[in-house]
């Protein structure tokens, strides 16, 4: 059987998580730092009011609108609202992730072999549906050593067949958030160079402290052909509601034509359940309960990690402006595919090496400040007494 080129014929693991799967299937104790998964890290959740909501939705008719019902699009632009921003329901289009929001984009903005522009260092999931999608993706840069967007570094990569610029804010590891000045000047970029702007903003909820003025949402955005993602599975924990968003801005000819695509690739699918979309007032509202208790996790062990590794000699600990995820440099010439493994033979820890991530030499491993507050504590601990010893590595 011959099978499309677009599922890649290498699906086997690497050795790296072939061997934190053996760790964790040998029973022993294991001090996992990238929890990602809210609902497996100790969250306090309001089940009682979280069922009630589902059940009342349960009872409701099924009537498909391909954009969404109205009343969960409603709830989401009070959703930006509460960020200041004014979006209107009828620029919002419901899918059941982020992934199948991409998979639309893709759809509308490309034909086959059409290129996008995705960041580095950032999550690997752009390139993999970009795949999926036939379309072909093209990093670049984020800038400096805080990882800024430089409308220059889009230019360098801009290539014959570009349709997309996608933007990650705040980004996912290294947690900047795109100022106003840089979405201007993206903006400005894009609209000149004939392309549309992808900014995921998962994480929009989770500014580290002091920074909150950062960054700003997308949503809204009049510069050029914006569209803006988000989603129940991190503003409020529930990433098995499976209910996400676009809205959709810019000017207003190509905003009209764009969410008249965007509802005819909907429609083909009807993905997202009538149970979720009924209840999403209710679940926008009790989220504020999750996020709040994301927020002070991720700030108790941001102040974990600095007070254990801020000034170990064989750390940096690298600034955020926001997300739930943690940067760790390692000492000029260490592999973080090999200080990742021995950390993990020999401390039991799990942490994710940079190269997973596309960070330039790959000098750096990721953790997840959403981890349990005592696990995270101590591998830490594990962590800087694993710097300590090079000896026994």
């Amino acid at each position: 059987m011959r099978f499309s080129s677009r599922v890649r014929s290498e699906l086997a693991p690497n050795d790296f998580f072939r061997a934190v799967e053996q760790l964790r299937s040998s029973g022993s104790p294991v001090w996992d730092l990238t929890v990602s998964n809210p609902t497996a890290a100790g969250l306090e959740y309001p089940l009682d009011e979280i069922r009630s909501a589902l059940g009342d939705a349960a009872r409701h008719s099924y009537q498909p609108d391909p954009r969404g019902l109205p009343a969960a699009r409603e709830a989401v632009a009070g959703y930006y609202r509460g960020h200041g921003k004014n979006v209107s329901l009828d620029s919002i289009v419901l899918t059941s992730g982020t992934s199948e929001a991409y998979a639309y984009l893709f759809k509308l903005l490309c034909s086959p072999g059409d290129v996008l522009l995705f960041p580095t260092p950032s999550y690997p999931l752009v390139e993999l549906i970009a795949e999926l999608e036939g379309v072909a993706a093209r990093p670049y840069p984020l800038a400096g050593k805080n990882w800024r967007w430089d409308a220059k570094n889009l230019f360098e990569k801009l290539t014959p067949g570009a349709r997309a610029v996608i933007a990650v804010s705040p980004n996912n590891p290294t947690g900047s958030m795109l100022t106003g000045e840089e979405l201007r000047d993206v903006s400005g970029f894009c609209s000149s160079h004939g392309l549309a702007l992808i900014v995921d903003e998962v994480f929009l909820d989770y500014p580290s402290p002091g920074r909150e003025g950062n960054g700003i949402s997308t949503a809204g955005n009049p510069g050029a052909l914006t569209f803006t993602l988000g989603g129940l599975s991190k503003s409020c924990g529930l990433p098995q509601m499976k209910l996400a968003w676009i809205a959709v801005s810019g000017p207003e000819e190509e905003t009209r034509d764009a969410l008249l695509r965007l509802e005819f690739i909907a429609d083909a699918f009807l993905s997202v359940g009538t149970p979720v979309q009924q209840a999403a007032p209710a679940l926008l509202a009790l989220g504020a309960q999750v996020r709040e208790q994301i927020r002070r996790r991720v700030n108790l062990n941001e102040d974990t990690m600095k007070g254990t590794l801020g000034n170990h000699p064989g750390a940096t600990i690298f600034p955020r402006d926001g997300g739930w995820y943690a940067v760790i440099g390692l000492p000029s010439g260490m592999d973080d595919e090999e200080f990742s493994l021995n950390l993990l033979n020999t401390q039991k820890v799990v942490v994710q090496p940079g190269y997973l991530f596309d960070f330039e030499n790959a000098q750096a491993v990721i953790v997840s400040l959403l981890t349990p507050a005592d696990l995270f504590n101590e591998g830490v601990k594990r962590i800087s007494a694993f710097l300590q010893k090079p000896s026994e590595k």
